[in-house]
């Protein structure tokens, strides 16, 4: 309530669903190389390597999530603005970030990576709308006016039940009332396919998985563009 009643401006309301599953210690980069042995999760078949150097998804997602931070807080209307919730998950959906303005102290935020082989996209995604419509009435509530809310989903893995497809009416609803606006990105061998039925209107995007902080900086310029704008305009 003091966090409402000392900021009127409105916000934007941004949700990031974070694949957190094993598969995410995927190696993108890194010196010597040995394969140790092959493991099966997330419906492919992994070799276990070992060497020196080595970065990971997570770690390039990490630095990337800390680049969408960064930019915030350099941007004094953004900064006022954003609200940011972030989550993540595998067979369970944790969250990291409960949904408040972007602050000093997130600068080090970081998530780790799950031992849980599982991609259970469509109850993270059902956790996540559950997440903003709580978030709304709570705006609603203090009188407190709100873009359009973003949901931004990023996934390595092939989702591991087909809860995912169940939800597909549902936010095609939700978009075309222009009460939400989906970002799905797949990362590596994720398959675009499924991804699709949990991005209405545009297409899921591949990642280059060691281009995370560019996506991250253009998903930055793009909140504080709606920032400066009026609630309901088209940015």
């Amino acid at each position: 309530m003091r966090a409402f009643g000392n900021n009127t401006n409105a916000r934007l309301p941004v949700l990031f669903l974070l694949d957190a599953s094993s598969s995410m210690n995927g190696i993108v980069r890194g010196d010597h190389q040995q394969v140790l042995r092959q493991e099966y999760a997330d419906g492919i078949n992994w070799n276990i390597v070992t060497g020196d150097n080595l970065i990971t998804r997570m770690d390039e997602l990490n630095a990337g999530l800390q680049r969408f931070i960064s930019d915030i807080l350099a941007d004094p209307l953004a900064k006022l603005a954003v609200d940011v919730a972030v989550m993540t998950f595998a067979q369970t959906v944790a969250t990291v970030k409960e949904f408040g303005p972007i602050r000093e102290s997130d600068a080090g935020l970081k998530i780790s990576t799950s031992q849980e082989n599982e991609t259970l996209l469509g109850k993270a995604v059902e956790l996540a709308l559950a997440e903003l419509d709580s978030r709304k009435r709570t705006y609603r509530k203090h009188g407190v006016e709100y873009y359009q809310p973003w949901l931004v989903v990023m996934t390595d893995g092939v989702p591991t039940s087909a809860r995912h497809r169940e939800l597909e009416g549902r936010l095609k609803v939700l978009t075309a009332d222009r009460k939400l606006s989906v970002f799905v990105f797949g990362i590596g061998r994720a398959d675009l396919s499924e991804l699709s039925c949990i991005s209405p209107g545009r297409p899921p995007m591949q990642i280059n998985d060691q281009m995370f902080p560019e996506l991250f900086a253009w998903l930055s310029r793009s909140a504080r563009m709606v920032s400066m704008s009026m609630p309901g305009d088209g940015v």
